[in-house]
């Protein structure tokens, strides 16, 4: 293991990376998979039964079936569109994110230091950290709010599975998105 403090100089996530991120962490969250079983459920049925129609009286009998299935599809892409759109927008509002941050990671804390100021917090308050995808690692203080480290701006000789020992030193809970 290399010696503290691991660098990751001049953090800055575009907002793309910021859109791919989170959209990501968005479609693993249990409760954005069972809204998905649920809606293809749905529209399975409604392509069911309007197959079944078909075969029964060799026409579609039932207009509002080709209804309901066509608001499902629709809702069903339109969530996509509106769920990236909002993460945009959230990416506009938040200038932490749009400037580059250096941050410092020590055996007792991690540090940033922005144009904006420096923080700091101790990594007895990190309550999780999701690894997503190779290039970035996001330190959760809080369930509302995280760090986002660019892990490919990490200094040599430390490496990410260095910065995952450290995280395993200080008992901090880790999953992969």
């Amino acid at each position: 293991m290399p010696k503290l403090p691991y660098l990751l100089p001049a953090v800055r996530m575009s907002a793309d990376e910021f859109v791919a991120v989170n959209f990501r962490l968005w479609r693993a969250r249990p409760a954005t998979r069972r809204n998905h079983w649920l809606l293809g459920a749905g529209i399975l049925l409604l392509g069911i039964s309007i197959g079944l129609d078909v075969w029964q009286n060799g026409q579609p009998e039932r207009t509002s079936t080709f209804i309901f299935l066509s608001v499902a599809v629709l809702y069903g892409l339109a969530r996509f569109g509106l769920v990236r759109w909002q993460l945009r927008r959230g990416y506009a509002r938040n200038a932490t994110l749009q400037r580059p941050i250096d941050f410092r990671l020590t055996s007792s804390e991690i540090i940033g230091r922005s144009t904006l100021g420096q923080f700091s917090g101790k990594w007895t308050r990190i309550r999780r950290a999701v690894w997503v995808g190779t290039d970035w690692l996001l330190l959760y203080p809080t369930e509302a709010a995280c760090y986002y480290l660019d892990l490919r701006r990490l200094q040599a000789p430390a490496t990410p599975a260095d910065v995952a020992q450290l995280l395993t030193q200080h008992q901090i809970r880790q999953q992969r998105a």
